[in-house]
């Protein structure tokens, strides 16, 4: 018998987490990632406050963080349920606006622009608007791994990214589509939940040190992103995969905000 039972400490009051667990890592920004003997996956913001490994209980004290301004960036996303497109198959794709991946039917996009880049050429597409998200149609398209950016220029610059997989079977390096501030995937790969993905921040074509990257994941909980990540010397970070779903990865640099979307199947 090597689980616990974990608990948490809410003003005096002690509630029951998550049962039988096993694992627990601790992640950026006072994030713990908990597994238990049945499979089951969990992220809090907390910190443990005391171990009882003999009575199989585990103690941990909430954290309280401020609320952060939320500004206004805008995100790309697959209008379908799976990570991917099958060759011959129409390609749709949603540009949502809001924050922290939940979209704000009230967003106020001024003229919002989406392009597919291939072979150093940029393509526009054009948009539709129904029901407070933009939609856009880009056809069919060959088996290959295709990557699509938007932009809206209003109070500030708000760019947006995401790789698209027509077909299987893509595993190589990301070039850069030239964004003022661009967040691409060091290698891609297929995500799976409980290992690292690691990320590249580029500001003019250059690894930017020192940048903030929040990251979030769709149908998440929290008011705020859970995760902040900083960049090191080349510009590269990484985030270990606690959830099932897309994550959002959303950098502010001066008046741009860019984000990129991670795509996964399962």
């Amino acid at each position: 018998m090597c689980e616990a039972n974990v608990y948490i400490n809410r003003q005096g009051q002690e509630e029951l987490v998550m049962e039988k667990v096993d694992r627990i890592i601790p992640g950026d920004e006072n994030n713990l990632f908990m597994e238990n003997i049945f499979g089951e996956r969990r992220v809090v913001q907390a910190r443990i406050k005391e171990m009882q490994l003999v009575h199989h209980r585990i103690i941990l004290e909430e954290i309280k963080t401020s609320a952060e301004v939320q500004e206004q960036e805008i995100w790309l996303t697959l209008d379908t349920e799976h990570g991917h497109f099958h060759t011959g198959e129409e390609i749709h794709l949603i540009l949502a606006g809001g924050y922290n991946m939940k979209s704000n039917p009230n967003a106020s996009l001024s003229h919002p622009q989406v392009f597919m880049c291939q072979d150093g050429q940029s393509r526009e597409y054009p948009l539709e608007l129904k029901e407070g998200l933009y939609q856009v149609n880009l056809g069919k398209e060959a088996d290959g791994l295709l990557q699509i950016y938007a932009r809206d220029r209003s109070d500030r610059e708000l760019y947006a990214k995401i790789l698209v997989e027509v077909g299987h079977h893509h595993h190589h390096d990301i070039e850069p589509v030239g964004l003022p501030l661009e967040i691409i995937p060091s290698h891609y790969q297929h995500a799976r939940m409980g290992e690292n993905y690691e990320i590249k921040v580029l500001k003019n074509g250059l690894p930017l040190t020192g940048a903030k990257v929040r990251a979030t994941y769709s149908g998440t909980s929290n008011r705020d992103y859970p995760h902040i990540l900083t960049t090191d010397a080349q510009g590269k970070t990484s985030l270990f995969l606690t959830a099932r779903g897309n994550y959002l990865f959303s950098l502010k640099d001066g008046e741009i905000i860019s984000t990129f979307t991670l795509t996964k199947s399962f």
